[in-house]
């Protein structure tokens, strides 16, 4: 079981990137070992502000400092990649080493390391040790830590090639494919009703060009799908994978939805805009169920995933919810994108769309916790008559015509 420092524990490693199994962990199209990445988690119920917390290695010290911008909300992750191209958003940070460095060293051969997580104002730590074997851990030179908190966890591991370290349903590590940062899947499941210019349609049988109204843009054209399956064991393995039964009540919906952890729908209320001087959100699956507002489900034969891709991020009618589709920021990382190939309406569909803002303010897991646990004096869910409204192909409102 994981140490936990403040309730932050180390919640996935990739120690040895490299080779034909190597992971191209920011999508900047290099797979190397400076996409190596530490991953923390929060377990405990609050956000927890990681202001002084350092990140280091028995054999490369000094790894990377948290600064005093830098909060872990409950249930989220902070992921420190070797060079992380994409910058320091969306919970990933760039370490900084070179582009073609060795961020954590390997773990075969008899090689072995031990990663430290450090609170500088308490000198609090807890310790990672791994290789195979792994070794009893030493302090590096002018690390600043003190008090070692829990009895240190080791692992058993040579550290293949493109292998990461990872919590199973357990909390134990176990060797398995590289998930980094919040998991991220923002997608429906198959049998997910969409709403389309023919009516309902299960999500499964869409395909590029057919026309979708739009909670904001009417009648658009669906530029592209993609569909991951997650098979049962990798369900069974990794919790962060199944899929979240939304209840309808808190948006006024009959019914619930099945979406992945990361999924948004899109909430109205006039606490929101006292809150976050705007009235409708989007809230992720994975809030909701911290608020007690969605359940994991573990489907038998696992779960296919799908990504529905406008030329905009865009709300569509989704099992009677207003729901995100993939928000494209232009590298897999950020969005959690399946490893898998799109159909699009054309071979460079995808690479061409960029989405510059999401639909609506996505809230991070704090603003979700006090907005869910505020009392709601509006309704929580847009007007149905706008459904009808937008589903028409001919609205004149200054909407994009539908591609």
């Amino acid at each position: 079981m994981a140490d936990f420092l403040n309730g932050i524990f180390i919640s996935e490693i990739l120690a040895d990137n490299a080779g034909g199994s190597a992971v191209d962990v920011d999508g900047d199209g290099n797979t190397n070992k400076a996409d190596e990445y530490i991953e923390l988690g929060n377990a405990s119920g609050a956000p927890v502000s990681l202001d002084g917390y350092e990140l280091w290695s028995e054999k490369n010290g000094a790894l990377f400092a948290f600064d005093v911008n830098d909060v872990l909300n409950p249930g989220e992750a902070a992921t420190v990649v070797g060079n992380y191209a994409g910058g320091d958003s969306g919970g990933f940070y760039d370490a900084g080493i070179a582009e073609n460095g060795n961020f954590i060293p390997d773990g075969e051969g008899q090689k072995f390391d031990s990663i430290f997580l450090v609170d500088t104002n308490t000198g609090q730590y807890i310790v990672l040790s791994y290789g195979q074997p792994p070794r009893v851990p030493t302090l590096p030179t002018g690390f600043p830590g003190t008090t070692q908190v829990g009895s240190g966890e080791s692992l058993n591991s040579n550290a293949p090639n493109g292998t990461a370290f990872a919590r199973d349903a357990n909390g134990n590590l176990i060797e398995t494919t590289p998930t980094p940062g919040t998991p991220g899947i923002a997608c429906f499941t198959a049998g997910t009703m969409i709403l389309t210019r023919h009516g309902e349609r299960p999500v499964e049988t869409l395909a590029p060009g057919d026309g979708v109204p739009t909670y904001d843009n009417g009648m658009q054209r669906l530029v592209g799908i993609c569909a991951q399956t997650i098979p049962p064991a990798a369900l069974l393995r990794d919790p962060a994978l199944r899929p979240l039964r939304v209840d309808g009540a808190p948006f006024d919906v009959t019914g619930s939805t099945l979406l992945s952890p990361a999924h948004c729908l899109l909430f109205q209320s006039a606490m929101a805009e006292a809150l976050f001087e705007c009235s409708e959100v989007l809230l992720r699956a994975r809030h909701l169920e911290l608020a007690g507002f969605a359940r994991p489900e573990l489907p038998r034969g696992g779960v296919t995933y799908y990504h529905l891709m406008f030329a905009e991020h865009e709300m569509v009618l989704a099992d009677g919810f207003w729901s995100e589709t993939f928000l494209n920021t232009g590298t897999d990382a950020d969005e959690g994108a399946p490893d898998a190939k799109w159909q699009t309406e054309n071979n460079l569909m995808r690479s061409h769309t960029r989405h510059a803002t999401s639909a609506r303010r996505i809230l991070r897991g704090f603003e979700a916790a006090v907005l869910l646990d505020a009392p709601r004096s509006a309704k929580s869910r847009p007007d149905t008559g706008r459904a009808t409204y937008i589903a028409m192909p001919d609205r004149q409102s200054g909407a994009r015509a539908a591609r």
